[in-house]
């Protein structure tokens, strides 16, 4: 039976008319050019970093969950109405996290609390770097990006070091200017 390949709509790296083509992706990055217009570039997660990931958030429920048997046993009545099915979904964290590169701002997807999107306009970024995130992301791998307000964002926590250099790499030629 022959193989059927795909035309490489979606992955510029298949398609041999886009200049990413033959491009080697380290093992749980993916690209793709959406519709829209930009690139998208998405991260998967290795189970050992979404357990790491997951330990801050295991130490807040578990510390709300004896706060509330501690109320129950005292008979102290507590609203934890706010403990829903959504605390679910935050205590999981995100399995694949991804970035929009447009022509002139970075979309990060669904990577902050409840899953919410935002946008960095290139003209916000003074630099971006390979570091470690702060205390409650357990210091794991992430990307820094220097705003010029003087904060700092982590981008992409958990990401591996191969795929770290990767994106860094592309996140710094999209930075200057020459994608």
């Amino acid at each position: 039976m022959p193989e059927v390949t795909d035309t490489g709509s979606e992955d510029p790296t298949k398609d041999p008319n886009d200049p990413e083509y033959g491009v080697v992706l380290p093992a749980g990055l993916r690209l793709e050019r959406p519709a829209s217009g930009g690139v998208r570039l998405e991260l998967s997660l290795s189970p050992v970093s979404r357990a790491l990931a997951a330990l801050p958030r295991l130490a807040l429920v578990g510390g709300l969950v004896f706060t509330l048997l501690e109320a129950w046993r005292h008979h102290v009545f507590i609203f934890f109405w706010f403990l829903g099915l959504p605390i679910l979904s935050w205590l999981r964290g995100p399995a694949r996290r991804s970035l929009l590169i447009g022509e002139s701002e970075l979309v990060i997807e669904g990577p902050r609390a409840w899953g919410r999107t935002f946008a960095l306009r290139r003209s916000h970024i003074e630099g971006i770097e390979i570091g470690r995130a702060g205390l409650f992301r357990l210091y794991q791998r992430a990307l820094l990006v220097k705003l010029s307000n003087g904060g700092v964002a982590p981008l992409l926590v958990g990401i591996s070091a191969l795929q770290a250099e990767f994106v860094h790499g592309g996140l710094q030629r999209w930075l200057s200017g020459s994608e």
